[in-house]
């Protein structure tokens, strides 16, 4: 019904908007226009106060709806407080795994943490607690850092330790290898990692060293053939990581790759000469005699499934408490 060009409400609606009215629960622009209506409407204006005598209506007291506008920020902050308590968790524990940056503070920790052994450990090969541990190169490779180390130890005992990149850009370490070495300075070789694809060249201590020279041993598949060939490699810093793809490497030596008969498969640096300004050999310089071991060592840590089995368990924990302050009573 139109009435003087404004909207005015039926009977019918008028009617069912009644209770609400009389309540006060309304908008403000609705019960403009029950107001309205009732103004214009007997019939409607004596059902209202038939409503009003038989049904006496307050409205909600000002104290009740402030606490329980008050409940309701209550209930949203502790939904938000959940949210962040369960991200902190989660966060926290992530980052008891992924805890190293790529600083050298954080190389240092990584190494000393990972490869150090209690001092009372029966087993004396590796490093002990409390070593001092030399941190030399690094470098980052698809997702992984490597961190090239040797301990100022009775052994000398040098190696690499292989880092895993997290989501936050701070690594976990997930593998180590390491052996004395007779050498109290100079360059270490190698094949790398789990799948043995890559090979390091690695060097510690070589101020005065000024290039080494390598004698490389190369093997086919079944090990019948041997191949060798000398390579001379610059030292333009004291301490270095150098990390090479095998398969290149060995094309670069002038060899055939691959798992033939007469391919070159497998690769390693039998003799290394270090050679001073003017070519001269100063290997033995740096000769320890005092070491005669010979070893292998080596750290694995699996893959942390568990992690991501209790960073689950928080964030459905988290969603539950959320869940349970928001839900409508």
């Amino acid at each position: 019904m139109v009435e003087n060009g404004r909207n005015n409400l039926d009977c019918c609606v008028v009617r069912d908007l009644l209770p609400a009215y009389l309540e006060g629960l309304t908008e403000e622009e609705t019960s403009a226009q029950v107001r309205a209506h009732l103004e214009g409407c007997e019939n409607c204006r004596e059902l209202e106060k038939d409503m009003r005598a038989q049904v006496p209506l307050e409205k909600a007291p000002k104290g009740t709806l402030k606490f329980l506008k008050r409940v309701k920020r209550t209930r949203l902050l502790a939904a938000a407080l959940s949210v962040v308590v369960a991200l902190w968790c989660m966060w926290w524990l992530y980052d008891q795994e992924f805890h190293y940056p790529n600083t050298e503070a954080g190389r240092l920790a990584a190494v000393e943490d990972y490869v150090s052994r209690p001092s009372d450990s029966r087993d004396t090969k590796g490093v002990q607690e409390g070593t001092p541990i030399h941190v030399g190169g690094w470098q980052e490779i698809e997702g992984q850092l490597a961190i090239f180390f040797k301990a100022d130890n009775a052994n000398n005992v040098n190696g690499i330790v292989l880092l895993k990149r997290g989501i936050f850009g701070k690594y976990r370490p997930v593998s180590a290898s390491y052996s004395p070495s007779p050498y109290t300075a100079g360059v270490y070789c190698g094949r790398l990692g789990t799948d043995r694809t890559q090979f390091m060249i690695a060097g510690y201590g070589c101020r005065e060293i000024l290039s080494a020279q390598l004698e490389f041993w190369g093997g086919s598949w079944d090990g019948i053939q041997r191949w060798t060939t000398t390579r001379t490699y610059d030292l333009e810093e004291p301490d270095f990581l150098w990390l090479y793809d095998q398969e290149e490497l060995i094309r670069d030596l002038g060899w055939e790759f691959g798992d033939g008969q007469d391919q070159v498969f497998w690769l390693d640096v039998r003799e290394i000469r270090l050679l001073d300004r003017e070519g001269n050999d100063i290997t033995g310089r740096y000769r320890d005699g005092s070491v005669t071991e010979s070893w292998g060592g080596g750290i694995g840590t699996a893959e942390q499934f568990l992690l991501y089995v209790y960073m689950g368990i928080i964030a459905l924990l988290g969603l539950t408490m959320v869940w349970y302050f928001l839900r409508k009573d």
